[in-house]
């Protein structure tokens, strides 16, 4: 059976296609947008901690978000979240390589998590004691000159539990410039 035609001539795959390919250049223009705003005046942490996560957001739509900042010993504190229980989470802390956050920040290496009940990293006791049930988690470092200043948390995923290729790679671009913006604000600092 011969491929539905489109008013144009072409299928209705390579129109679902296009359409598809618009829209996330659509998203990514935002997203970029966004981040090449951030540079325009002083950075102040804690604004900057949540404009991070609503780009983040904006790249990858997802239930909730979390920014958390390592220390000097690696540990992991919950600064900056977006979702049903994050007034409950500002302040958590994990201990180096707790959790997919705290393994995301050892490997300095995003990663992306579509089942997260099966993953043994998992902080389960965490999420079972929000009440809050996590199914997919994308985690990616906040880096700046290959080192790791903290993590983005992308937690269950609007839509698939899976992530695109071309999702993780734009919430990578946002935690690189998150570092080079956390960087330039430690350096003011002192």
């Amino acid at each position: 059976m011969p491929e539905p035609q489109t008013a144009g001539g072409g299928s209705f795959e390579t129109s679902r296609y296009l359409m598809d390919s618009a829209a996330r250049l659509s998203i990514k223009n935002q997203v970029l947008e966004r981040l090449l705003c951030l540079f325009s005046g002083p950075v102040q942490e804690e604004r900057l901690h949540n404009d991070i996560l609503d780009i983040a957001m904006t790249a990858v739509p997802c239930e909730a978000s979390s920014v958390l900042r390592q220390d000097k010993k690696g540990n992991l504190t919950l600064v900056a979240a977006r979702g049903r229980v994050a007034e409950k989470v500002i302040g958590l802390k994990l201990k180096k390589g707790q959790g997919i956050a705290g393994a995301c920040a050892q490997d300095g290496r995003t990663l992306p998590v579509s089942d997260v009940a099966s993953d043994p990293r998992h902080a389960a006791a965490i999420t079972k004691a929000l009440g809050f049930e996590t199914r997919s988690l994308l985690a990616v470092p906040v880096v700046h000159q290959e080192r790791v200043l903290g993590v983005i948390e992308l937690v269950n995923k609007s839509g698939s539990n899976l992530f695109q290729r071309h999702e993780i790679e734009l919430v990578e671009r946002v935690g690189r410039t998150a570092g080079d913006l956390l960087a330039r604000s430690m350096e003011k600092k002192g």
